[in-house]
Formats: structure tokens, C-alpha cells, sequence
């Protein structure tokens, strides 16, 4: 029986990740960390941001953007040796929870209208201490990613619907 029914959720399984219904990769299946400035999306893609979201587990946090787009817009994840942030578009600094950080920025989006969230997740998780939105102006969408310490990061996207995921190593 148990074998059964191991096969019916393996298809199950199978023909949701076909349709694109949401199913995560299986951790063998996440890509690697990777130090370093990171950049992806399409440059044509105009999206408005519909969720944010945190999340502890058990080896790493996570920091997901969710977009009203079957594409990503283009985004970029720059590292930083402190937790300081510049607010668009005033340019005051603002500081985050950790001792290091990461800014992404999302190009060609808005949650103007679109995202009724919070701006500002304070989480208390072993890496990823605060993500604060720190602007939102004419196509520019930044968040400020307060870390413990310096970290590379996993950067991924999921479907249905269309998602960034950073991950943060504890």
C-alpha cells in the first residue's frame, strides 16, 4: 500500500512541476551559492510586485519577491560589507539590523497599488536579521537585506506564480 501510494504522489508530484502549479525544486536541484554581484530577469518586462515574504529554515533564510508577470523583470543582488542603506530617492541612509547586507533591486517594477505588505520584515532568524524596502520610484524597486555576516547567497526563481527567491546561508 505504501508503495502505492509513494508512486501516486511521485506523479502527482511530477505532473504539477509540468505544469508549472508551484512545486519547489528538490534541494539537489537549487543552485549553488554564489559570492558576489548577481543580476538576471528581462529587460522588457514591465511587472508590479504583489508579495514579499520571509522565511526561516533549517540551513538558511529566505527573502521572496512575487510578481504579477509570468517573467521576472530584471533584477540585480549587490552585496554590501555593512548593513547602511541609501533610501530612493531622497538618499538619506538608513540602517538595517546585521553587520553586512545585500541591496536588490528590482528594474521595470512597482508595488504601487499592487503590494499592501509590510516594508519593513524585523525577523530575529539567524542570518537574514531585517529586509526593508528602502524605495520604490519611477520603475526602481530597492530592499535592503540586513545580514548577521557577510554571505554568498542561492538566487533562484519559481512559477505559478512568478517569484525571486534569495536564500542566505546561516
Amino acid at each position: 500500500m505504501r508503495t502505492v501510494v509513494r508512486a501516486l504522489l511521485t506523479v502527482v508530484l511530477a505532473a504539477g512541476a509540468a505544469v508549472g502549479i508551484g512545486v519547489a525544486p528538490s534541494a539537489a536541484a537549487l543552485p549553488a551559492y554564489v559570492c558576489g554581484t548577481m543580476s538576471g530577469g528581462s529587460n522588457t518586462v514591465h511587472s508590479h510586485i504583489t508579495g514579499v515574504s520571509v522565511g526561516r529554515h533549517a540551513r538558511f533564510d529566505r527573502f521572496v519577491v512575487t510578481f504579477s508577470t509570468q517573467r521576472l523583470p530584471h533584477w540585480r543582488i549587490t552585496p554590501k560589507t555593512s548593513a547602511t542603506f541609501t533610501r530612493d530617492p531622497s538618499g538619506t541612509p538608513v540602517s538595517l539590523l546585521g553587520g553586512a547586507g545585500l541591496k536588490v533591486v528590482l528594474h521595470s517594477a512597482t508595488g504601487v497599488g499592487t503590494y499592501r505588505g509590510p516594508a519593513d520584515f524585523r525577523t530575529g532568524f539567524p542570518q537574514l536579521r531585517e529586509a526593508r524596502r528602502i524605495g520604490d520610484f519611477e520603475g526602481y524597486v530597492s530592499w535592503g537585506l540586513g545580514l548577521d555576516h557577510s554571505s554568498c547567497k542561492r538566487v533562484f526563481t519559481l512559477m505559478s506564480p512568478t517569484r525571486l527567491v534569495v536564500d542566505v546561508p546561516h
